[in-house]
């Protein structure tokens, strides 16, 4: 099985938001493109990038030079006027990108970008104070949330090597993996069965890993051996 690619992800916009999300993603292995018509704010974040364009991103025409018909994501978090953002969107939408974060400053905002094709509308503030209201209310689950960030769950379908071996054969944790669980062959009735310690890998069965992100990049990428 070859190594998994990793993601394609389009941001538009570096604002300390945009930065801050380029930092993330930046860690998690992403492969980046980012666009802003600020010289200054492209040279912080160019070496994070595998691309990084100082160009107008309400232009359809630099859009699709700049390949964002093939990316897997796209995030409009541009703090400029809402109607670039729609633009973006829009823009976005007909070149065919299947998921679009854009930031929106209220609901009425949110709507329409939803209208014109985002498939969420991020509005930050919002979001924050939930998280925050977490953290006031229960600091044990704020502390939960802060590690679960640096984990990834990730559906792997056994390769025949897997096939027919416990999970102690299997020694997923030489990669630093755990099993959350598995799902059978039948993709019509999927139903997700915990993986107790007598639980042996069948063929066709999919299996629910989760470990670090670098654990998980180097199992995938051991292939089927």
């Amino acid at each position: 099985m070859a190594g998994k690619q990793p993601k394609r992800v389009l941001v538009i916009g570096v604002g300390r938001f945009g930065a801050a999300l380029i930092d993330e993603l930046w860690e998690s292995g992403c492969d980046l493109i980012v666009v802003d018509r600020d010289a200054d704010a492209i040279d912080t974040i160019k070496s994070k990038a595998g691309a990084a364009f100082i160009a107008d991103a309400t232009d359809p025409t630099v859009l699709e030079n700049i390949g964002a018909r093939d990316v897997d994501v796209a995030v409009v978090t541009a703090g400029e006027a809402f109607e670039g953002v729609v633009l973006c969107v829009s823009v976005l939408a007909e070149l065919g990108v299947k998921v679009i974060f854009a930031r929106a400053a209220n609901d009425r905002q949110a709507n329409v970008l939803r209208r014109v094709g985002a498939t969420r509308a991020i509005q930050v503030e919002n979001e924050m104070g939930r998280r925050l209201a977490v953290q006031v209310l229960n600091p044990v689950s704020s502390d939960l949330l802060e590690f679960a960030t640096h984990f990834r769950v990730v559906p792997w379908t056994a390769t025949p090597s897997y096939v027919g071996k416990a999970l102690s054969e299997a020694n997923f944790r030489r990669y630093e993996l755990n099993v959350l669980g598995w799902f059978g062959a039948d993709a019509q009735k999927p139903r997700l069965n915990f993986a107790l310690p007598d639980y042996k890998i069948e063929s066709g069965h999919t299996l629910l890993l989760v470990g670090q992100e670098e654990g998980i990049q180097r199992f995938l990428a051991q292939g089927d051996s």
